[in-house]
């Protein structure tokens, strides 16, 4: 959808309809990730989302270079509350390994099939040069450490595999993770997940993890 549209199916950001907020830099990312939930990262323009913002088309730019800068913001955003919602539900969690391993892959992979548009974004490829934005590199390092810091937990306690460090046993379980979250976005495991998506997430994870326990 080209910026000719009118982008009216957008909920609380309709055009005409006098959408303000205090801080423009938060107004603009929220428009951003509804407009990447509907049209895609290339689907839209600056000037069309400040136009559903209710601002005059160079307002954005106090706060954003270009669209890529503006796509960084989002993408960092979406790292931020990705590691708060792993915190927030691993303290919730049975305290024990399998099942902690088993709430960080249901939360990644939940994140990931609820906002699609904002998740291509925070690990695809359209953000141009990430090198370019160090805050959003910070956030997504800091995402990582989140799983990290689980797995060296499980190693200390004994229940996980120590033949590896931890930050490689971490970058293995985001590659599968991560894989997981992609064939779903991708529709490839419908046959197979006959609508229950969140209990094919539970089964393929314990499957996936049950590798790196350690055998009692």
């Amino acid at each position: 959808m080209g910026e000719t549209s009118t982008h009216d199916d957008i909920p609380a950001l309709k055009k005409g309809s006098h959408y303000h907020h205090p801080d423009l830099r938060e107004a603009m990312i929220r428009v951003a990730e509804q407009l990447l939930e509907s049209d895609g990262p290339g689907g839209w323009t600056v000037r069309a989302a400040a136009r559903i913002a209710g601002v005059s088309s160079g307002a954005p730019y106090r706060h954003f270079a270009d669209k890529d800068t503006l796509l960084a913001a989002v993408a960092e955003r979406g790292f931020n509350q990705l590691r708060a919602e792993i915190e927030a539900r691993l303290s919730a969690a049975e305290d024990t390994t399998s099942a902690r391993l088993a709430t960080l892959g249901e939360t990644y992979v939940s994140f990931a099939v609820s906002s699609p548009g904002r998740y291509q974004i925070m690990f695809g490829r359209d953000i141009f040069d990430r090198k370019l934005h160090p805050s959003l590199c910070a956030a997504a390092d800091r995402t990582f450490d989140a799983l990290r810091e689980e797995m060296q937990r499980a190693q200390e306690r004994g229940s996980l595999r120590t033949d590896q460090p931890a930050d490689a046993i971490a970058a293995a379980a985001w590659a599968m993770i991560h894989g997981l979250a992609d064939l779903l976005l991708s529709g490839r495991l419908n046959d197979v997940a006959h609508g229950d998506q969140q209990g094919m997430v539970l089964s393929l994870g314990r499957t996936m993890f049950e590798g790196l326990l350690v055998r009692a």
